[in-house]
């Protein structure tokens, strides 16, 4: 991990799959080294200070939104209004 940057708004990560997706707050931004790249990626709350957990966060990955946390149980109810945000699923 090369830097590590607060988040300002009210992000998620959407993991999961198109019919039962989950969505993780997500409270920094972190830079991170792969093997060809470099990557932002979020972490949520749950895994910060887990230093193995660099790796579970560039995985199973459909995007991130940006969207008020009130409206977080409904996407999960209604996972087709996550259409709009243009997600890559695993599965597809």
């Amino acid at each position: 991990m090369k830097q590590i940057l607060p988040v300002s708004g009210s992000w998620f990560r959407v993991i999961g799959t198109k019919d039962s997706p989950v969505l993780e707050k997500v409270v920094f931004w972190a830079l991170v080294k792969t093997e060809d790249t470099e990557v932002i990626v979020g972490v949520p709350r749950e895994e910060i200070g887990v230093i193995g957990a660099v790796d579970g966060w560039l995985e199973d990955v459909a995007g991130y939104i940006e969207v008020p946390a009130e409206q977080v149980e409904r996407l999960t109810e209604h996972p087709e209004e996550l259409a709009q945000f243009e997600l890559v699923w695993a599965e597809d």
